[in-house]
């Protein structure tokens, strides 16, 4: 007996193998990585240009003695939608993991409605600003970031835009959704960086 019950041991090896990441999912936070590191290096010129070119007064004065002004107000509104939009993809995934591909549906649309309307609000803001990139340092490191994240912004749409067709198509289930986790990482890193703008380009 006990000979047979060290066979049965010895033929039924006990592993304990953690829940393994699939190679997209890695390549995605490979490249978030990538774009980590491009916008600290904006980050770091805005703040070189603000600290150590300006002359303590930030936003600058403009040629003809006035400041410049930043819509703060409608700013942190258009914050407030894509904030929301994090919670709304994250809701998206939850209602598929327990699938629920019209929820899944649902909670794409919604994500991309108000990721768009971020954009259509940024892009207003950009046709009424007081001042243009080639206004001094403080024009120029402003546009290029709030241009850089809309970029990433409209990247995301579009990849979010994929993936609304594709659970159309019935591709995802619960046990097989990785572009779609993906392209959600994406978002929301796209959303932390803007609150991150937001606070020390906006409010400080």
């Amino acid at each position: 007996m006990a000979t047979e019950a060290l066979s049965t041991t010895t033929a039924r090896p006990v592993t304990d193998e953690g829940p393994r990441i699939s190679a997209g999912m890695v390549a995605m936070l490979l490249f978030i990585g990538s774009e980590v590191m491009l916008f600290a290096s904006l980050f770091a010129a805005y703040f070189f240009a603000r600290f150590n070119i300006a002359d303590n007064v930030w936003p600058p004065l403009s040629p003809d003695g006035e400041a410049y002004h930043l819509p703060i107000l409608l700013t942190g509104i258009n914050t407030a939608f894509l904030v929301t939009s994090s919670f709304t993809v994250w809701w998206a995934e939850h209602r598929l993991a327990h699938g629920d591909r019209r929820g899944l549906i649902r909670g794409l649309w919604v994500t991309i409605m108000l990721g768009a309307t971020f954009l259509i609000i940024q892009i207003n803001e950009y046709a009424h600003l007081d001042f243009t990139p080639q206004d001094q340092a403080f024009g120029s490191t402003f546009y290029v970031l709030t241009g850089a994240h809309g970029l990433h912004v409209f990247v995301g749409l579009s990849v979010l835009t994929v993936m609304l067709i594709r659970s159309y198509r019935g591709d995802f289930s619960p046990t097989s959704a990785t572009p779609l986790t993906a392209a959600s990482a994406y978002w929301h890193f796209v959303d932390v960086v803007w609150v991150l703008l937001f606070v020390l380009v906006y409010l400080l």
